[in-house]
């Protein structure tokens, strides 16, 4: 993968992982792959990012795994995240919600734009 940005790297990386848990065939990854980045990969290049995921995730387990407490602390830390996230979520969805139910601000804001 030496032509492709630090960005399309983890996209690539991301778009593998994500399809390869769900058990997508090699030629739908690449085809996918492509989708979304206009550039092809080879069935060697997905061995190759597959078998650096499972070494990142390897050396990741390893330390945490080393780190008791500090795996506890950065799991707790991930779902708090999910859980703040979600609360901005259910602000958005309301605060729209609103906007659009006031069919006066909802005019205003049409005739601004």
């Amino acid at each position: 993968m030496g032509k492709f940005t630090a960005e399309e790297r983890a996209v690539i990386k991301s778009i593998v992982a994500m399809l390869t848990i769900k058990r997508i065939p090699n030629s739908e990854i690449i085809q996918e792959v492509y989708n979304q980045t206009k550039k092809t990969i080879s069935d060697q290049s997905l061995c190759n990012i597959r078998d650096r995921i499972k070494r990142d995730s390897y050396h990741w387990y390893k330390t945490m795994r080393e780190g008791e407490y500090e795996y506890i602390h950065e799991f707790r830390e991930r779902i708090n995240e999910m859980l703040d996230l979600q609360k901005v979520m259910r602000l958005l969805i309301v605060l729209q919600y609103q906007f659009l139910s006031n069919k006066h601000l909802y005019s205003n804001y049409i005739n601004y734009l």
